[in-house]
């Protein structure tokens, strides 16, 4: 039902109106069939006189549009262009604000808040998506590497399997307060927020050296791809931009349908407010170098190694 491999045209061509996009959109948030939001009684009845259909619980009589408890939550935009911004970051080369406005037909305001919603909804698919088996974290850092005070360090960290090949990665900002600027090194609170946030705890490597020659290759990728697409991204939006190149990557490294899985994620994460989305947060632009040796946090054991 969900395309992965039409091109754009033919996209807009499949979901050319708001019943084809609405009738999607109810399968992705109702997968199993309808559960009310208040009772889960699975039968409603079906209001057609608004510009998408109401269902009404035939239990508790609540009523509830397809758009309700989603991304698109009170928007006035049209579900045909949320699916074409959809799809465009869902692509491999995912799309500026500014390309997606002139794509799309709309504002450049109203593209960037269509953007920053999908990619909080990718956000919340990583949240519950932890590193598992063999995991291997490294220091990074993005910017200009002639200019250490415009660099963002980053960890990254890869599931690696028997052939010491990345079967997932995710790359995060560490919190500024974990962030020695007087020494220019990330402090040890800051990597074990990583393993604790972000792995099963089990099996996790982190390095004190060269970059793991499998997780090498995606710093490069995820470089490029932030200064290619989008001339670069500073520290505030950093980590949704980071996570959406993710959330691409680990599907592809499943073999997994990317469309598909978005747009499920768009249907089950509820909706922030433009205020929520802007609203500042501390970050840090300093220099940096890692730490240590051999250390023992909270029951859960990091080796710490040169390569």
């Amino acid at each position: 039902m969900f395309p992965e491999h039409l091109t754009f045209e033919a996209f807009c061509q499949q979901f050319n109106s708001e019943q084809a996009c609405a009738e999607a959109l109810f399968e992705a948030r109702w997968p199993d069939g309808f559960r009310c939001p208040t009772c889960l009684h699975p039968h409603f009845y079906l209001i057609q006189t608004r510009r998408l259909p109401l269902y009404e619980c035939r239990s508790c009589r609540h009523q509830t549009s397809v758009i309700a408890g989603t991304i698109m939550e009170g928007s006035s935009t049209l579900l045909t262009r949320w699916f074409q911004a959809m799809f465009l970051i869902s692509r491999p080369s995912g799309i500026s604000a500014s390309r997606l406005s002139q794509v799309i037909q709309v504002t450049y305001k109203t593209a960037w808040l269509i953007a920053r919603k999908i990619r909080h909804a990718l956000q919340q698919a990583d949240e519950g998506d932890p590193l598992t088996g063999v995991v291997r974290v490294d220091p990074i850092s993005y910017g200009y590497t002639y200019y250490s005070e415009a660099q963002q360090p980053l960890l990254i960290g890869g599931s690696l399997d028997e052939r010491d090949e990345p079967q997932q990665v995710k790359i995060k900002q560490p919190d500024p307060s974990h962030v020695n600027n007087a020494l220019r090194w990330i402090e040890k609170p800051g990597v074990q927020a990583f393993v604790n946030d972000h792995t099963d705890g089990e099996a996790v490597t982190v390095s004190r050296g060269r970059l793991h020659p499998a997780l090498n290759p995606i710093k490069w990728k995820v470089t490029a791809w932030l200064n290619n697409t989008f001339n670069g991204i500073g520290a505030k939006h950093l980590q949704a931009y980071l996570d959406e190149f993710c959330f691409r990557l680990n599907l592809k490294l499943r073999h997994a349908p990317v469309f598909s899985q978005l747009l499920h994620w768009c249907a089950v994460t509820p909706t922030l407010t433009y205020k929520d989305l802007t609203r500042s947060k501390p970050v840090l632009t300093v220099p940096w170098v890692v730490w240590g040796s051999k250390a023992k946090w909270k029951g859960k054991y990091l080796t710490l190694w040169n390569t």
